[in-house]
């Protein structure tokens, strides 16, 4: 224990005093001398043990500290350790001579006698002697190499060539060696020769040895490289010199120094690689080998491989060969890795050329062999692999070779060194379609074959056995992107875009590379790069040009194999097969960001959208359909490729760990969530996402991904349950790093705090997906509770692409980038198993181990304290001379002496106190760098337990390098210094302070304390003059640094306020000099500005304050605010008594320090601030109004340019009582009233805020107009304030202004009104009052609210504000409304009803000044908004308004005209036209009303008002509001009494309706169109009106509107706007309300030709419309003819037909129409047919048509009435016949269609026999006769043939087999009994019964026609009928019956059988 201490004694001393080189001779004596002594000492304490042979005494010896002793007692210690067993006693003490001792070690003899007791002694103890002779070689500090050599030959003689004792010291041996050599790295040298010698003996243990030995240390010399290679070429790979060559070069350190350049020279590396690749084609090229060398990224070491069972010497030396030339650094830029990137490679130090330099032939012979080591060394170390010209041409093909070898490991290498100076020239290798191969071969080869899968294993089967598409060899090609990625970004550097450019431009070249999932996997990871480096947009650039030459743009089509798969799954290409990528997550990112870049490019999401908005029951596939038929796009997405469905599956497919997982969910809320109404002038309606998910799949997905946020919430909150646990090993720890390197590392934890962020982020998702009235309409944000996030959800429903990184895991990106980094990172490092597994041995002479040895054991014994030392204290203090109290200039002296110490006093304590700050300041700057972490590495060994039954091989070696804290030496040294300096420091500012300090101090207070208690007991001047002169004297030793030191600051303070007090407070003279004082030295201020009272010297007051306004700045604010304090301006005004001139100078003073404080005053010049504004006010209050005009003034003109604080305009404005009294006002004043303002100005009250001050009516009048002109004047005078207003200038009093212009305006209005209180209602004075107050409040507002004409006086206005300045302009906008209500208001009771009250007055100045053309709309914006909230429903609007109105509605903006239209629907219309509503007498004439100008007046706003109303209803934005107005008047509106409207003002309106309104007003279903329409039918006259008479003229309008109506309907069916259905809906609307009309005339004439006008107009539609349109109408009208019942005018329609129809066939069928509904539908039953004559009217120019076409129709009761007509219009018997001859023709033409038709022949037959017996008379001729008989022949045989059963038309009816006819039985009847009469009366030609006889003489004929009559009623068809055939019967038979009796039976059987048909009647 002792040689202990004093070793670590002698350590510390030597090791402190031997640093430096400047010792002296002298000393370096002593301390030889010490050294000597010490040695000796451990020589004698090693004998005295050696001595003593006790068990363990080796032990002991081994942990002796050698490091201490010299050289030369270290050979007699060596000596003697080795002769302790083999010599006596005695030949210990004789070992005095250091060189005996060295003779005698290398004596054999005594080396064998050494090794014999090696052998013979215990194994321990020898240990433990090899272990201390280690020792001693060990300590660094040695430099005797014979020494260290002797030792290390000596351990290397008995552990490896000694036989005897080899086999046990072998392992412990080299154990020592390799700590030896840890520390003399030479020694490699020793025993690299040493082995060259005995490695015949040694044998396979040499290569045990230098795998141990630290060869990374090792620095090779040339000779031992040539031995090294002698051994490697020389000798077959199975003997020990080959593999001990092998091992040395793979352990020889070929990486960088610590200061980054190559550890051994470039030339070496060379050298080496070329010995290698000569020994390859050596050993493996020249013989024949077909074993299969496999390479994996896993290095293991020769020995290792060599020692491996299976393995042959070729594989092994394959696998070392290729291990090591990878670790070589050939090229130039693995050489200087930087120098890559930033300076063309090797300028310096060119490569050799390939063919031209001798040193490269066993290269160059390789290459041309094809031997892969040949290819990568050619390309690594010539000009193939550093120019990119040679690369192109000769490399690439070299590169492509070695990877079709499967060198898959050195192809990353060569890439990793080429490609950096190539990125800036990248298109030289995309364009490179060798290069591209190259790759794409690479991914090839290592995408489904990882290591240790054979060659034989097919593509298919790999990845089912690895569980993986892609091997380690991609993963190390990604690592090194990666890191080119962030090389390249670094300052001047080529840029990460450029890298990224190039891989995503190389990988995808390849055909169908989405599809592969190695290049998916890269271009995952790339994808991944450019979003961590901010660099998406390069990637996606060449994403995007590809997707759109998939798509076929460009005329491309890429991609045709995708395409052709789109055509037939119906998928558009992209590059993402399926929906999502689960794995590929970057990816897919990036692909989908990049198709939505193309669907916002193409318009076609906007324009799905608008499909979806504009029809809500579209689905989303026609949406798309029709967007792409739209947007003509040649191939447009198909459905499901839409981005809300890609991001969704996407969301649903993406891992809930994944970092971009929260970005996903965003994307897809932004589609979803999204509101896009408002972009398309549509109402926000809700989201458009729902519209998206409405089929039921879709439906699927949107429930998918509301169970995904459930499911991802779920995992978040368990993962933010978990503990992030710090690494186990610390820093601190001694086993730091022993985890292995290819041990799987312990999964990354992200922070519980982002799991919890990312737990409430999806549960804001799921509460957005879950409710459905956020989705369906639109919510107003704010209003949405915290949970929803209201701020988020706008950023998404705005779609506001911003992305939330603050969800996105950094840290987790971060690790994952480390970890990709890592694994290029450990393959460009030195493997793990060559770094040194042993630390060495514990250095006993290190200074800090000795140190904290000697800290140690000194805290065991505790420190003896010494005494403390006596002081002697005395305190002389001299006696103050009495003449220092009445002599300023002896205290001057006293005072100077004394105070001067304690000044000095105060500096040295201030320099002190600055010396300990600069020291502790330099101390925490060197705190941090006392430690650093430095790289080591450490060992460790694991074991298994084997497996199957197979015991472990053996404990695998693991070496892993961390990091580990070191202290800083130097730091360490600097900190003690400045340690021992700063308590030494301390110490001093801890020591008392000197005597004289304290004698200084107590003689100067004894002085003072002298003069004080004189001058109080007698003040005589001179003692006053000492006083005042000894203040200023102790005022002058205030500085910095007696203000720093606190007790002299505190004492000078002391001093200063005794005499302040008793000489210089209340001293007139003396304020001045203080003032002064404080001004030059403002850090005195504190100290006597207590004393400076300006009050006193009230004369001086003024110009003291000018100085104190004049030094206000930002440095001396608290300075002036202090001085201010001082002036009690109030108590200067009431009892000095000042002159208005000094009060007004003041005021200007007060007004100039306002104006220094500016606009906004600083933070530091407040105080002051808030100061001046009290006297400013105080002033203002002073003798009030004296100073009120000057205060105005001031204010204006300042504030104009920005001079003063708004805060000045408040206290001023509080004082006239324009505001409220401040905070501490109002709780004084909460009980007065408003009615008190007169008592509270009366007298003063006690409180110190006195009453706000009122002005007079004419203070007031005049303010008012003071202020208009000047604020005119001043926006008249600069041309920008006139151009755009005085807010630029005025901005910040603004507020100020309205309420002073509030509180003026008002006492004006209440003014007025109290001198109009007892005026009459509605009387001129009145008017007056209010026509002035709102000119007055016009011209004050006309500077700030109203555009003013141009210097030019043109149309051009200036207007009165910028659109930046609408904040300020709405509050003056919004007082001139408010003050327009309130004078409303204070005189609506005062006026009355339709007179101009304030509202009219406030419309019209509107009209007149802002409805100018050009006005922009953000004054309108602003007008409009306040203006709006008027009482608008009180104005009575006049003629003159409403000419106002239809002049803004022409030539104003569009704004101006909604405005005016919404408050002019707001009015009480039925108040305004009240003259006009009173219903007139009953009566048919037109009494006039009592006042025509009135009724005139009325009449016109009436008119207006319908005007208005058609200017109105088309506007959607009022109709639109809640609760329209414009709605509500329209409803009101239709019970006014339009009819009274003239017809010009009709057709005027109609004229504007059809101009501006569509033609599908007709049709439009809204309540606004309807009520206008009905309001023009009621002016028209064609809404029914009971109790109305009609208008004169109503006739003519409601042919204005029928047409108008027709003309719509016609345009609306050429359009193809309307259906038929409703086309004949609208025509039998026109048509009822024709019928409903009530004419004016009162003739049925005039009222037939009425309706007939109507009609016509209405039938015009027919004309209009197209051919098979007209059809139906026309069909239409007939069916409403038919249903159409009594009460309706008919026979107008009738005449209408003829009048207005174009086609016949309508006029024929719809006249046939009207005259059966004539019939069918008359009251009484004795109607005729005389007004049907009457009525129609045959079109003359169509006659022939006209008969046709009713033939063919079937227009029976038309044909008859025109036989009338025609018989009626001439009286002739030629007339008769040829009317004879044509209902004979008609008879044989026609057929009647059914029941409803044949009864109309009767009338033709009736007329037909009745003609004939008046042409059968007897003064007929022959030829008549016979005519007149054959025609009644041919009607008997038609007869005949209409009563058949069947008809007898076509070849079936030929035969008897024709159709049934569609005649009724009783029509059969009829004309079988007519057929059968006339065959009796008319037997044949040549006989008639013109007479009747008394019997009967049938035919035969006439039998059988007789016979089927009668027989008849057998059938029973007919039975019902049988009545009426008998009588027909009876009839015939009858004789006295003869032809002219025909029309009676005709009559009899029309009675018989059709006795309802009221157009027979004629017949009956």
């Amino acid at each position: 224990m002792t040689l202990c201490y004093v070793s670590d004694h002698w350590a510390q001393y030597a090791s402190v005093t031997g640093a430096g080189e400047s010792s002296s001779h002298v000393h370096s004596l002593s301390l030889d001398k010490l050294q000597q002594e010490y040695d000796h000492l451990f020589l004698r304490a090693v004998l005295h043990v050696l001595r003593n042979k006790r068990l363990g005494i080796w032990l002991f010896m081994s942990e002796m500290p050698y490091g201490t002793l010299s050289s030369s007692m270290l050979w007699r210690v060596l000596y003697v350790m080795q002769c302790a067993e083999t010599a006596g006693l005695e030949t210990l003490n004789a070992a005095s001579d250091t060189h005996s001792c060295i003779q005698a070690l290398r004596d054999p003899e005594h080396q064998e006698k050494f090794e014999h007791w090696l052998c013979e002694v215990n194994s321990s103890d020898g240990i433990s002697l090899l272990t201390a002779l280690a020792h001693m070689a060990t300590p660094a500090q040695h430099s005797d190499p014979a020494f260290i050599t002797t030792i290390t030959l000596l351990i290397y003689q008995v552990a490896y060539v000694s036989m005897s004792t080899r086999e046990i010291y072998s392992k412990v041996g080299r154990e020592l060696l390799a700590a030896i050599a840890i520390a003399h790295p030479y020694i490699i040298s020793v025993l690299l020769e040493r082995l060259r010698e005995t490695i015949q003996t040694v044998g396979m243990m040499a290569l045990y040895l230098c795998k141990e030995l630290p060869l990374s240390l090792w620095r090779p010399r040339p000779e031992e490289i040539c031995v090294i290679g002698a051994w490697l070429l020389q000798h077959p790979l199975s003997e020990v010199e080959n593999r001990l060559a092998c091992v040395i070069l793979e352990g020889l350190n070929w990486g960088f120094s610590q200061d980054g350049s190559l550890a051994l020279s470039s030339s070496l590396h060379s050298e080496v690689a070329l010995l290698v690749a000569e020994a390859y084609q050596k050993y493996l090229t020249d013989k024949p080998y077909s074993g299969l060398i496999s390479e994996g990224i896993k290095q293991v070491s020769y020995l290792a491989s060599v020692l491996r069972l299976g393995v042959s010497p070729e594989a092994s030396f394959s696998q070392w060969a290729w291990q090591l030339l990878l670790r070589l650094k050939l090229h130039g830029n693995s050489q200087n890795p930087k120098g890559a990137w930033s300076v063309p490679a090797l300028a310096s130090n060119p490569p050799p050329e390939l063919t031209h330099a001798p040193s490269m032939h066993s290269v160059l012979r390789a290459v041309k062999a094809g031997i892969p080591i040949g290819c990568y060394l050619s390309i690594a170390m010539t000009t193939v692999g550093h120019s990119l010209e040679n690369f192109c041409t000769e490399g690439v093909s070299l590169l492509k070779s070695l990877i079709q070898s499967r060198h898959l490991r050195a192809a990353v290498h060569l890439l990793d060194n080429i490609l950096p100076p190539t990125y800036p020239l990248s298109f030289y290798l995309l364009n490179n379609s060798q290069f591209v191969s190259c790759i794409q071969l690479f991914l090839q080869y290592d995408s489904v074959c990882p290591q240790g899968v054979t060659q034989q294993v097919t593509h298919r089967v790999a990845p089912l056995l690895t569980g993986t598409t892609y091997g380690d060899h991609v993963r190390l090609l990604n690592s090194v992107i990666q890191s080119h990625v962030l090389e390249s970004s670094k300052p001047s550097r080529v840029g990460a875009a450029a890298v990224l450019e190039f891989w995503v431009g190389i990988l995808t070249q390849q055909n169908l590379w989405y599809r592969d999932k190695t290049v998916l996997f890269l271009m995952d990871q790339i994808c991944c790069a450019a979003f961590t480096h901010h660099q998406e947009e390069c990637v996606q650039k060449l994403l995007y040009q590809q997707h759109k030459n998939a798509l076929g743009y460009h005329g491309d089509r890429g991609l045709l194999s995708s395409l052709v798969g789109w055509i037939a799954g119906n998928a558009t290409p992209s590059f993402i097969e399926g929906q999502s990528l689960s794995v590929e997550v970057w990816f897919a990112w990036l692909v989908l960001n990049m198709e939505g870049v193309f669907e916002e490019d193409s318009q076609l999401r906007r324009c799905v959208e608008n499909e979806l908005l504009s029809e809500p029951n579209i689905s989303p596939e026609q949406a798309l359909k029709k967007a792409q038929q739209r947007l003509k796009l040649p191939v447009a997405p198909s459905l499901q490729r839409l981005q809300v469905y890609r991001w969704a599956c996407q969301a649903l497919a993406t891992p809930p760990d994944h970092p971009l997982l929260p970005l996903i969910w965003q994307k897809f809320l932004q589609l979803y969530l999204r509101q896009p109404g408002p972009e398309y002038g549509l109402a926000a309606g809700g989201c458009i996402g729902q519209r998206f998910f409405q089929a039921s799949s879709q439906a699927t997905l949107l429930r998918d991904l509301r169970q995904r946020i459930q499911e991802v919430s779920d995992f978040h909150h368990a993962a933010s349950q978990a503990l992030r646990v710090p690494p186990p090993h610390t820093p601190s720890s001694d086993n730091q790093g022993d985890e292995s390197p290819d041990s799987p590392r312990p999964p990354y934890l992200t922070s519980p705090q982002l799991h919890t962020e990312l737990v409430r982020l999806f549960g804001v998702f799921a509460v957005w997906l879950d409710d459905e009235t956020l989705q369906k309409q639109e919510v107003y944000l704010p209003s949405l509770p915290p949970e929803y996030e209201p701020h988020k959800l706008a950023q998404v429903m705005q779609r506001q692409q911003e992305l939330w990184l603050e969800f996105v895991d950094q840290e987790r990106l971060q690790y994952d980038e480390r970890e990709v980094l890592s694994l290029w990172e450990k393959v460009q490092s030195e493997p793990t198993f060559l770094q040194a597994q042993n630390p060495g041995f514990t250095d006993y002479t290190s200074l800090s181990n000795a140190r904290e040895r000697i800290l140690s054991n000194l805290q065991k014994h505790p420190v003896p304290r010494s005494a403390p030392e006596l002081q002697h204290h005395k305190a002389p203090v001299a006696e103050v001379p009495s003449v220092c109290l009445t002599d300023s200039k002896a205290a001057a002296d006293l005072l100077q002496q004394d105070l001067s110490i304690l000044q000095d006093q105060a500096r040295i304590a201030v320099a002190r106190e600055a010396q300990q700050v600069a020291m502790e300041q330099e101390l925490l700057e060197g705190l941090p760098l006392l430690y650093k972490n430095r790289p080591e590495q450490v060992s460790m060994a694991l074991e298994c337990k084997g497996k199957g039954g197979q015991p472990c091989q053996g404990p695998a070696n693991i070496t892993v390098t961390c990091e580990r804290v070191q202290r800083q030496e130097a730091v360490q040294t600097q900190i003690t210094s400045l340690c021992r300096d700063l308590k030494k420091l301390q110490t001093d500012a801890m020591a008392p302070p000197p005597q004289s300090l304290a004698q200084a101090a107590v003689h100067t207070e004894n002085f003072i304390t002298a003069l004080v208690n004189m001058y109080k007991a007698q003040k005589s001047p001179a003692v006053q003059h000492v006083g005042v002169s000894v203040f200023y004297q102790v005022v002058s030793f205030v500085c910095e640094d007696t203000l720093r030191h606190p007790p002299t600051r505190q004492y000078l303070s002391s001093c200063v306020e005794i005499l302040g007090q008793v000489f210089i407070q209340g001293n007139a003279e003396e304020c001045g000099r203080v003032l002064k004082t404080i001004l030059e030295q403002r850090r005195l201020c504190p100290l006597i500005s207590p004393f400076f009272t300006p009050n006193a010297a009230p004369n001086q007051l003024v110009f003291l304050y000018q100085d104190v306004v004049t030094s206000l700045h930002l440095d001396s604010a608290d300075v002036i605010f202090m001085l201010l304090t001082k002036f009690d301006l109030s108590q200067w005004l009431n009892e000095a008594h000042p002159v208005f001139s000094e009060r007004t100078r003041l005021l200007e003073l007060v007004h100039g320090a306002l104006c220094v404080c500016g606009r906004d005053p600083e933070p530091e010049l407040l105080t002051p601030f808030h100061l001046f504004t009290k006297h400013w006010t105080w002033l203002l209050r002073h003798h009030f109004p004296d100073h009120y005009s000057d205060c105005l003034r001031l204010l204006t003109t300042s504030s104009s340019n920005q001079l003063l604080s708004p805060e000045c305009w408040k206290v001023t404005l509080r004082v006239l009582g324009c505001l409220p009294p401040t905070h501490s006002r109002i709780k004084g004043e909460q009980a007065l009233s408003t009615s008190d303002v007169s008592s509270r100005t009366a007298g003063p009250t006690a409180s110190p805020y006195r009453s706000p001050i009122s002005l007079s009516p004419q203070q007031v009048d005049e303010t008012v107009d003071w202020l208009s002109d000047y604020f005119l004047r001043s926006r008249l005078s600069k041309t920008d304030l006139r151009s755009f207003g005085l807010y630029s200038a005025w901005t910040p009093y603004i507020s100020d202004i309205v309420s002073f212009w509030d509180h003026l305006v008002g006492c004006l209005i209440n003014v007025q009104l109290s001198s109009c209180a007892r005026e009459s209602v509605g009387s001129s004075k009145i008017m007056k009052a209010l026509q002035d107050l709102h000119s007055k409040i016009v011209k004050l507002f006309k500077p700030w609210i109203f555009p003013l004409d141009t210097d030019d006086g043109g149309n051009l206005k200036c207007y009165p504000w910028l659109e930046t300045d609408a904040s300020a302009a709405g509050s003056l906008v919004g007082l001139y409304a408010q003050l327009t209500d309130t004078l409303h208001h204070k005189f609506r009771d005062r006026l009355l009803p339709g007179q101009r009250g304030a509202l009219w007055l406030c419309m019209m100045q509107y009209c007149e000044s802002c409805t100018s053309p050009r006005t922009p709309e953000y004054l309108l914006y602003l007008y409009h908004t306040h203006l709006r909230s008027l009482q608008w429903r009180h104005l009575h609007p006049d003629t003159q308004l409403m000419e106002q109105l239809f002049n803004v509605e022409r030539g104003s903006p569009k704004s101006c005209f909604l405005f005016m239209g919404e408050v002019l629907c707001e009015v009480n219309w039925v108040s305004v036209l009240s003259d006009h509503l009173q219903t007139p007498a009953t009566s048919t004439t037109y009494p006039p009303l009592p006042d025509m100008g009135t009724q005139k007046e009325s009449h016109t706003m009436l008119v207006y008002l319908l005007y208005m109303l058609v200017f109105l209803a088309k506007e959607e934005q009022l109709l639109s509001q809640q609760d329209s107005p414009l709605l509500s008047l329209l409803v009101q509106s239709t019970s006014l009494p339009w009819h009274q409207l003239d017809l010009s003002s009709y057709q005027g309106i109609l004229g504007y309706v059809g101009t501006h309104y569509p033609a599908s007003l007709l049709l439009s279903a809204d309540s606004a169109p309807q009520l206008l329409l009905k309001s023009l039918r009621s002016a028209a006259g064609l809404h029914p009106r009971p109790n109305d008479t009609p208008h004169r003229e109503e006739t003519l309008k409601a042919g204005a509107y029928v047409c108008w109506c027709v003309q719509s309907l016609v345009t609306l069916e050429q359009g193809g706007s309307i259906s038929l259905s409703t086309l004949e809906t609208q025509l039998e609307t026109l048509l009822e309300s024709i019928v409903t009309f009530n004419p004016p005339e009162t003739g049925l004439e005039q009222r037939h030709m009425a309706f007939c006008s109507l009609f016509s107009d209405a039938l015009a539609l027919l004309n209009g419309v197209g051919v098979s349109t007209g059809e139906a109408l026309a069909a239409h009208v007939i069916t409403w003819l038919d249903r159409k019942g009594r009460g309706f005018p008919i026979l107008p329609l009738l005449t209408a037909c003829s009048r207005c129809l174009a086609s016949v066939r309508h006029m024929t069928r719809i006249m046939e129409a009207c005259i059966t509904a004539y019939f069918n539908h008359a009251e009484e039953e004795s109607v005729g047919w005389g007004p049907v004559l009457a009525s129609l009217q045959v079109p003359e120019l169509t006659v022939d048509d006209f008969l046709s076409e009713s033939q063919s129709g079937g227009s029976f009761l038309t044909l008859y009435a025109f036989i009338l007509q025609r018989l009626n219009s001439e009286y002739t018997a030629a007339n008769e016949r040829r009317t004879l001859g044509l209902i004979n023709t008609w008879t044989n033409q026609v057929f009647p269609s059914g029941p409803s038709d044949e009864a109309k022949l009767f009338l033709w037959w009736h007329k037909a026999m009745n003609l004939s017996v008046e042409q059968l008379q007897p003064q007929a001729g022959l030829s008549e006769v016979s005519g007149v008989v054959m025609g009644l022949l041919r009607l008997q045989t038609r007869l005949l043939q209409l009563g058949e059963e069947r008809l007898n038309s076509g070849l079936l009816g030929a035969i008897g087999l024709g159709k049934r006819s569609p005649v009724s039985n009783r029509f059969r009847v009829v004309v079988r009994s007519l057929a059968a009469f006339l065959s009796v009366q008319v037997p044949s030609e040549t006989e008639l019964r013109l007479q009747p006889t008394s019997d009967l003489q049938l035919s035969a004929k006439a039998q059988q026609t007789l016979g089927m009559l009668e027989a008849m009623p057998s059938n029973k068809q007919y039975a019902e009928l049988e009545d009426s055939v008998n009588k027909a019967v009876q009839f015939i038979r009858y004789p006295g019956h003869c032809l002219k009796d025909g029309p009676r039976l005709l009559a009899l059987l029309a009675n018989l059988l059709y006795p309802d048909l009221k157009y027979l009647h004629i017949i009956h």
